[in-house]
């Protein structure tokens, strides 16, 4: 929550984590944006999704349909919040995350600004580069695999196959910023260009390709530029 000298009722945004991940994020990225937020009189919601971090649930259990529901509920938490000014409500999504904060914000109606981090589009491609050998040998024979220690379901590995985020987005009519790192060997910078595309050639749609950034924006300097970016693109549509 923003301190003094701001006063409620704040814009706010939902934070929505990656695949595996938490409400943290690799070198504290989700807190670092967090409090940078706060400090420009945002505030942010950041939540595991049922089955991740500490969140109650079993990863197995988790699919692309509870993660929107977990970002809805995160969305009417906020709206329903006397110190939260529900006309300016943001999303941010960073790689699984990002597809389903342009889902949602597709969905529901009131969404101010979508923000898109090393956003997946094409989901086949990205998991099949990152799925063990055992997953591989085993999709469709078994009801649960292991990946890398998480026991994940066949029936999740079935939605992600068929989930076409791009199309969603298309539905979006608000702005929407599009960053990723020219060196994502995760995510492809090409899904960028996908969510581009599909969001329109609009004044209020941005992509910004950080130079030599990975996946997670992993240095100092990748880190700087993703944060000074997204927090120039709120000052702009949120504050």
């Amino acid at each position: 929550m923003p301190e003094p000298p701001y006063a409620p009722p704040f814009p706010a945004m939902v934070m929505l984590h990656g695949f595996t991940g938490n409400r943290m994020e690799p070198h504290q990225l989700f807190v670092k944006a967090s409090r940078r937020c706060a400090g420009e009189g945002i505030a942010v919601l950041r939540f595991d999704f049922r089955g991740c971090g500490e969140s109650e649930g079993l990863f197995e259990n988790l699919s692309i349909a509870g993660e929107i529901g977990d970002t809805v509920a995160a969305l009417n938490l906020l709206r329903g919040r006397p110190d939260v000014d529900d006309s300016r409500i943001g999303i941010l999504g960073f790689s699984l995350g990002g597809a389903i904060a342009a889902c949602v914000a597709a969905r529901v109606s009131g969404v101010s600004c979508l923000m898109l981090w090393s956003a997946v589009a094409d989901l086949k491609t990205a998991f099949r580069a990152k799925a063990p050998e055992e997953i591989v040998r085993g999709f469709g024979k078994r009801e649960i695999h292991d990946f890398y220690g998480n026991a994940l379901s066949q029936k999740l590995l079935d939605e992600l196959l068929v989930f076409n985020p791009a199309e969603h987005a298309r539905l979006y009519r608000g702005p929407a910023l599009i960053i990723h790192g020219s060196a994502d060997t995760s995510v492809a910078p090409g899904d960028a260009v996908c969510y581009r595309e599909a969001l329109g050639n609009r004044p209020d749609v941005e992509m910004h390709i950080i130079p030599g950034a990975n996946h997670t924006f992993a240095s100092l300097a990748g880190e700087g530029e993703l944060l000074e970016t997204t927090t120039r693109f709120l000052k702009r549509h949120l504050v």
